[in-house]
């Protein structure tokens, strides 16, 4: 997986998806997202899912078209960290969704473009992104519906 590092948002996304487990991404100590190369299977996944194509497409596989997403917070399990403010100022360049209130975590939905960065580094799992891609394009192992984290 190779990406220029101003396009790689750091929503890890792309760790999600891999049917492999070669993409392995802890927002809080990587960069990027880290390959394992001995375990990719060049099924482009990673790349076809890249909400902002920071993956390139060497192959056939069209790019998942995102059709809508929800966000949720469990806020018994928030711990106020604000490690999802800090990830999302990362991922859009200063004007984020997420933010705290009375130390727990909210999300401006007009805001969000539904990348799951925020989820990817909550350490309480308290954030959940559902994304629903178009089904007419899909290639490989791909699912409809990604979970994250």
């Amino acid at each position: 997986m190779s990406s220029t590092p101003d396009t790689c948002i750091r929503c890890g996304t792309c760790a999600k998806v891999c049917p492999t487990n070669a993409i392995g991404f802890n927002p809080i100590i990587h960069a990027k997202p880290v390959v394992d190369t001995s375990r990719c299977i060049l099924c482009e996944l990673c790349a076809s899912h890249c909400p902002v194509d920071a993956i390139p497409i060497l192959y056939v596989l069209p790019p998942r078209k995102l059709e809508r997403w929800t966000i949720s917070i469990n806020r018994d399990l928030c711990i106020g960290c604000s490690l999802c403010v800090d990830a999302c100022k990362i991922t859009l360049k200063g004007d984020h969704a997420p933010y705290l209130k009375g130390g727990l975590a909210y999300i401006v939905e007009s805001k969000c473009i539904g990348c799951g960065a925020c989820a990817v580094t909550c350490p309480t799992e308290c954030i959940r992104v559902v994304k629903v891609y178009d089904r007419r394009r899909v290639g490989g192992r791909a699912e409809e519906v990604v979970v994250m984290p």
